[in-house]
């Protein structure tokens, strides 16, 4: 029986629900774990590919900047840096982004690599307007050399890994095509 002053219940309360958020946390903490593994093995990958983890690190974090001013700003110093250093020739009357592109072909290189990589079918631009079209159009087109050369390109990484050869496709590497044994 809780006398008046008693306690016992909010103490029974206050150890269920922090062992509510207890549980939740360990379970956020494994999946964290699962995908610091996930992301290990991925550079490991990426590595062995002949990209490193810095040059993902740095991509990622262009791509994922608010201000798309930032990066190329950072570029421009680290490049003033160099030249001061000596290890590249110094362009002072030169634009760094002298070669920039046009909108049209921003445009389109941003749909092509968010096509690329699997993004969202978004623009972000007023729908059916022209911009929103070249970028809906290269989108298409990044999406597709993705799903056209991907398998391909993972059957041959995973025989190399294996040390198998890949599967035969059907054509005579010795034989040119158009002509038949």
């Amino acid at each position: 029986m809780n006398m008046i002053g008693d306690n016992s219940k909010q103490q029974k309360e206050r150890r269920i629900l922090f062992s509510h958020y207890h549980r939740k946390d360990r379970e956020l903490h494994a999946k964290r774990k699962a995908l610091s593994d996930e992301i290990k093995a991925n550079r490991k990958n990426a590595n062995a590919a002949g990209f490193t983890s810095q040059k993902l690190d740095h991509y990622l974090k262009a791509f994922n900047a608010e201000d798309q001013q930032k990066p190329v700003d950072r570029l421009k110093s680290d490049r003033e840096n160099l030249a001061w250093l000596g290890l590249i020739p110094d362009q002072p009357q030169g634009d760094l982004l002298s070669d920039r592109a046009t909108g049209d072909e921003m445009v389109r290189a941003k749909g092509f690599h968010a096509g690329l990589t699997g993004a969202d079918r978004v623009s972000g631009y007023s729908g059916g307007s022209t911009e929103d079209q070249m970028w809906l159009d290269s989108y298409d087109a990044g999406r597709k050399e993705y799903d056209t050369e991907i398998p391909d390109i993972l059957k041959n990484i995973d025989a190399a890994l294996s040390k198998e050869e890949p599967e035969p496709d059907g054509s005579e590497p010795f034989i040119p095509a158009g002509e038949h044994a």
